[in-house]
This record gives structure tokens, C-alpha cells and sequence, in this order.
């Protein structure tokens, strides 16, 4: 199978669009980083926050199918699940699909932060006591995904918005970047 050319101009057009937004949900929901800011804060700021991060799901979800069109594969417009639309574009390349778990965790972070202004009501599964997120507690990022116990408030600071904006780029880059892993590799 071919490499994704971004001379496919959806293609371009949709990692653009991901680009855009990761950064400027990164740098504060400014578009130049050294605007005067004024936090985000009260009731309205997990909220912002949650859609940020369901804006940045719909690009990649919008990129997958673009990244499956420039390859000469059929794109999945129904499946609104980016992690599974994500690996099913990744069956069958060498690379493991560890983008996975990250992405569910971050849909259930999503949620909570816009639906439930970021209180924990639930955890990852029916009866569990946690809610896992998709950053990591750890100052270098590396390390287990963060958890918080069920009844607590979610916290989310402006490094682990900018820690999800990056892993987002990242997917961007090797979906996009001959040569770099991507889907579009050769088996």
C-alpha cells in the first residue's frame, strides 16, 4: 500500500485542521501565544476544556478517514468511535496500536469534563472505582495514565491539555509523514 501523499488535498486540508487546533487548545485557546491571558475558570472552564477535546477527537476522526482515502483504502464516515476507527486503519501495519486505550481514556476525561463539569461520577467500567485519563501523573509524562477515584473532582492543568494536544499531533504526524510508521506503510 502507498504512502499518504498530502497532495491529496483533503488529506492536507484535515491534518492542517488538527494541527490548528491542537495548538491553539495547547496555547491557552489563543491563536497568538503572547496575547494576554486570562484564564479560563468557574463552572465553564471543564467544559471548554471538554470540547476542546471533542474538537480535537472529530479532526483525527476526520484524518483517519482521509489518511484511508489517500491510501486507496475505504474510509469509515459511520464509525464515530476514533480510537476503533483508528485501529481498524492500523490492522495490518507493523506498528502496534498502542494509541488505543489512550484515545478511550481521553473519550471517558472528555466526558466527564463536559458532561459532569468534571466531577467523577463514574469509573472506566460499570462498578469500577476510577476513572483512568488519557495524560500521565508524572512530570516527564512517561508512566501509567492518571486515575481519579470515583467522587472526586477531576483537575486538569494547562501542561496536561498541552500533553494531549501533543499526543494528538503525534498520531497526526505518523498517520501523515511517509516513512515515519504510519498506517499507510507497507506490510
Amino acid at each position: 500500500m502507498p504512502s499518504p501523499s498530502l497532495t491529496h488535498a483533503p488529506l492536507a486540508r484535515a491534518e492542517a485542521t488538527l494541527r490548528q487546533g491542537a495548538r491553539f487548545l495547547a496555547a491557552g485557546l489563543y491563536a497568538e501565544p503572547l496575547q494576554a491571558r486570562t484564564p479560563i475558570l468557574g463552572r465553564y472552564r471543564t467544559k471548554v476544556i471538554g470540547n476542546g477535546f471533542r474538537e480535537l477527537d472529530r479532526f483525527l476522526n476526520v484524518l483517519v478517514d482521509e489518511v484511508a482515502i489517500a491510501t486507496g483504502r475505504s474510509p469509515s464516515p459511520a464509525e464515530r468511535n476514533t480510537a476503533n476507527k483508528l485501529r481498524a486503519l492500523l490492522t495490518g501495519s507493523r506498528r502496534p496500536d498502542g494509541e488505543h486505550a489512550r484515545l478511550r481514556a481521553l473519550g471517558r476525561a472528555r466526558d466527564c469534563l463536559f458532561h459532569c463539569s468534571g466531577m467523577v461520577t463514574r469509573g472506566d467500567v460499570a462498578g469500577s472505582p476510577w476513572l483512568t485519563v488519557g495524560w500521565a501523573d508524572a512530570p516527564d509524562r512517561a508512566g501509567p495514565l492518571k486515575q481519579f477515584p470515583v467522587g472526586e473532582q477531576l483537575i486538569i492543568t494547562a501542561d496536561d491539555v498541552a500533553d494531549v494536544c501533543d499526543f494528538y499531533l503525534s498520531i497526526a504526524s505518523r498517520l501523515t509523514k511517509p516513512g515515519s510508521g504510519s498506517a499507510a506503510q507497507p506490510t
